[in-house]
């Protein structure tokens, strides 16, 4: 019987790629003040493929826009973004249109946890910026932790934290390497959301769901 609920929180509860644009606009926009503004949007639209939805290290992910762009950029540039990321995304966070309504359903009803990877700083912000603490009985960011997602560490933590057991959990993520893994590994119930509707997966079949909402037909079919 699941009893909790632990969410991931960007591209789960939040809106991920609206979050990143807005982040992305504001700091781009001096550096390419010479554009139209569909030239400039076509430079918004390269960084958002290649910021890989967070999933890589922002250091990392700059590495193919400053292949495309770097003649256009001064030598600091990406110190200067991986900074400005680390201190200013948070500001830019955004819910998903569901979200809300499907917390106060679920608020009272079931143990409710977000379990975010990242720093610090960043994510307990995000957090603040979206106004949704009041809905959970725990939040863990691995940036407080000495463990992360995908290690089982955390989310045995997190069922312990909550006071149920790693088999009445549901863990919903949209990062099938931390979130869907991570949970495997430690029994906790996989729920990977996921847009996409046409990626590919020959090895996982749990669980899959385009939005938050339809979490209610899957607890409908795990409680009875």
């Amino acid at each position: 019987m699941i009893k909790a609920i632990l969410f991931d929180f960007d591209g789960t509860l939040s809106n991920r790629q609206m979050n990143a644009y807005r982040m992305y606009r504001d700091f781009l926009k001096p550096y390419f003040a010479d554009l139209n503004e569909i030239e400039f949007e076509a430079v918004l639209q390269d960084m958002l493929t290649f910021d890989c939805n967070g999933t890589t290290e922002t250091r990392h992910r700059m590495i193919p826009f400053l292949n495309k762009y770097g003649d256009l950029l001064p030598e600091d540039f990406n110190e200067k973004f991986i900074e400005f990321s680390k201190m200013n995304m948070y500001r830019f966070a955004v819910l998903k249109d569901e979200t809300i309504d499907v917390l106060e359903k679920l608020k009272g009803k079931y143990k409710l946890c977000i379990l975010s990877n990242g720093y610090s700083y960043s994510q307990h912000n995000k957090i603040k910026q979206v106004q949704i603490e009041d809905y959970f009985d725990v939040i863990l960011v691995s940036g407080d932790l000495s463990c992360k997602k995908p290690e089982a560490e955390i989310f045995e933590y997190a069922a312990k934290q909550l006071g149920v057991k790693c088999e009445e959990c549901l863990m919903i993520g949209d990062v099938f390497s931390s979130d869907i893994l991570g949970a495997i590994r430690a029994g906790v119930t996989p729920v990977w959301i996921l847009e996409d509707t046409e990626r590919p997966s020959m090895a996982y079949h749990g669980y899959r769901i385009e939005k938050l909402d339809q979490i209610f037909e899957i607890l409908e079919k795990e409680n009875g």
